[in-house]
């Protein structure tokens, strides 16, 4: 299981992280190198190349799954300058069509990888950032509250099995948006 021609580091990186977090998702953070190596396709050797430790990994899988649901979130914000535009962003990323599903895989991934050195303050940092963000949104705190704490509610029920059915996401999506939109009459 060498090097695959014409995949570059940044390829590799990605089939890691990729791997990585289909192994956490089944096997939480017990999960060993050995069969995130196994889920890519390659060997233990070439995983400690790119990530010279499981807590090295790890750390990196948390940034990556952070990173990928802030960038799908920030490239869903409305032109313009109307308040609770990012939360209505944050809201379409979290409750569009069957988005809570990732939405209660990523949180449990994120618990999972919460016990290991690092990740916690990653997430801290991500949190902070997202109360930051939505503060300049032009929303009350209260609805900023609400709106953040609801998504993770739903997403965490649909992890432990409990997903709303779909009339439950439209409403609660529709609540939020109500939300996100002061000024407006529904």
């Amino acid at each position: 299981m060498g090097r695959t021609a014409g995949r570059g580091p940044e390829d590799t990186k990605r089939l890691i992280l990729d791997a990585a977090r289909g192994v956490v998702v089944a096997q939480g953070a017990r999960a060993t190198l050995d069969d995130v190596a196994e889920a890519a396709g390659m060997t233990r050797g070439a995983v400690i190349y790119h990530y010279s430790s499981k807590n090295t990994l790890w750390v990196a899988l948390t940034r990556d799954v952070l990173t990928q649901f802030r960038k799908a979130v920030h490239d869903d914000v409305e032109d313009g300058q109307k308040p609770g535009r990012l939360a209505r962003a944050f809201i379409r990323a979290s409750l569009d069509g069957d988005e809570i599903d990732a939405v209660g895989e990523r949180l449990f991934l994120l618990a999972a990888l919460a016990v290991t050195p690092g990740v916690p303050e990653v997430l801290a940092e991500d949190g902070a950032s997202w109360k930051a963000e939505m503060a300049e949104d032009g929303l009350s705190v209260g609805a900023r509250t609400v709106i953040l704490n609801a998504v993770d509610g739903a997403g965490l029920m649909t992890g432990w099995g409990l997903k709303p059915d779909r009339a439950e996401l439209v409403a609660l999506r529709t609540e939020l948006e109500n939300l996100a939109s002061p000024g407006v009459s529904h």
